[in-house]
């Protein structure tokens, strides 16, 4: 089976469908000039990211993209700021085909100022061959969290 990409800004690299992005609070980080964080352009899929910050009381942050295949990892530029301050942990969960799944991805700051690129936030397998929704969402009433969506991979 082929390798295909889903980039957050361009979308799906052969189908040219482009993500969803739901709520206001979305920017393309890459020219975010009054974001928190400034990963560097160059190590990110297609230099671009798309960057959001959810609170406790906010609406739900999510993005959602259709894909044809049997597998899907979905990738993140993990933040480590020493700025304890600035929102920076991550609290995702993740829907597919409607119903939520078990996993979930968190990450807190190890304050080490580095940022992770193409973290694998979730990895699924095994998948019927058939068309997938797949929403990712940053929604805790429990935590601040930020979520930076770089590119989604399918086979």
């Amino acid at each position: 089976m082929e390798t295909r990409y889903i980039d957050d800004q361009f979308g799906d690299l052969v189908t040219g469908t482009l993500p969803t992005y739901s709520a206001n609070g979305w920017i393309q980080g890459a020219t975010c000039t009054g974001c928190g964080f400034h990963p560097d352009a160059q190590r990110a899929f297609n230099q671009s990211w798309h960057d959001t910050t959810h609170h406790t009381t906010d609406e739900t942050r999510s993005v959602q993209f259709g894909f044809t295949g049997t597998s899907l990892d979905v990738f993140c530029i993990i933040p480590n700021p020493s700025n304890p301050g600035l929102t920076s942990t991550y609290n995702v969960t993740f829907e597919l085909d409607g119903q939520p799944l078990e996993q979930t991805f968190t990450h807190e700051s190890d304050l080490s100022n580095v940022f992770l690129f193409n973290t694998s936030v979730l990895s699924l397998e095994n998948l019927t061959l058939a068309p997938h929704t797949f929403i990712m969402l940053a929604a805790s009433t429990l935590v601040n969290s930020t979520l930076q969506f770089d590119y989604a991979m399918y086979t």
